[in-house]
């Protein structure tokens, strides 16, 4: 009875080991995005095209899923492309605040979910945050200048330091 005890034990502990092995790292990342509305007929609602700093360093696009009758709140869905090829989905919910004064300036306010992507962020999870300012102009065009920051969480992202979260996103 002993001996299967001490079995079992030594069976449970290896299948611990290797749920732990098999979970998700978490990457903290921050960074900037610029972006530019783009004529987009595909994307009735609009379509952005970013450069994107810091860890995610890149190009982002945004496809505007939907829109309040106001035009102040949309969903969103996002697309990251690093320098090292990997991609990064989101979708995103997204407000603007009118600033007091201006017709044309908003505080930008986003919460993206992280579905997914391809690379090293293939089966991740997460959220980011954006903040920052858009400006519209007269004939529909605009820019974005926001701040991003969260978590990225995935079973390709390593934690103990073998993916640079410095801005560079080399290999």
């Amino acid at each position: 009875m002993r001996r299967t005890t001490t079995i079992a034990l030594v069976m449970s502990l290896a299948a611990l080991g290797t749920a732990i092995e098999a979970r998700a790292d978490c990457r903290h990342v921050r960074g900037g995005i610029t972006e530019t509305i783009i004529p987009a007929p595909n994307d009735p609602l609009g379509r952005t095209l970013g450069i994107v700093t810091g860890v995610l360093n890149g190009a982002s696009t945004a496809v505007v899923t939907s829109s309040s009758p106001d035009g102040l709140n949309a969903t969103s869905f996002d697309v990251f492309v690093t320098n090292a090829g990997d991609i990064l989905t989101a979708t995103g919910a997204v407000t603007l605040t009118p600033v007091p004064g201006s017709s044309s300036e908003f505080r930008e306010n986003a919460t993206l979910t992280i579905t997914g992507g391809s690379g090293k962020y293939k089966g991740a999870s997460g959220t980011i945050t954006l903040e920052g300012r858009a400006v519209f102009d007269s004939s529909g065009g605009g820019t974005f200048d926001v701040i991003y920051q969260g978590s990225v969480c995935g079973p390709n992202l390593k934690a103990d330091g073998n993916n640079d979260d410095r801005g560079s996103d080399r290999h």
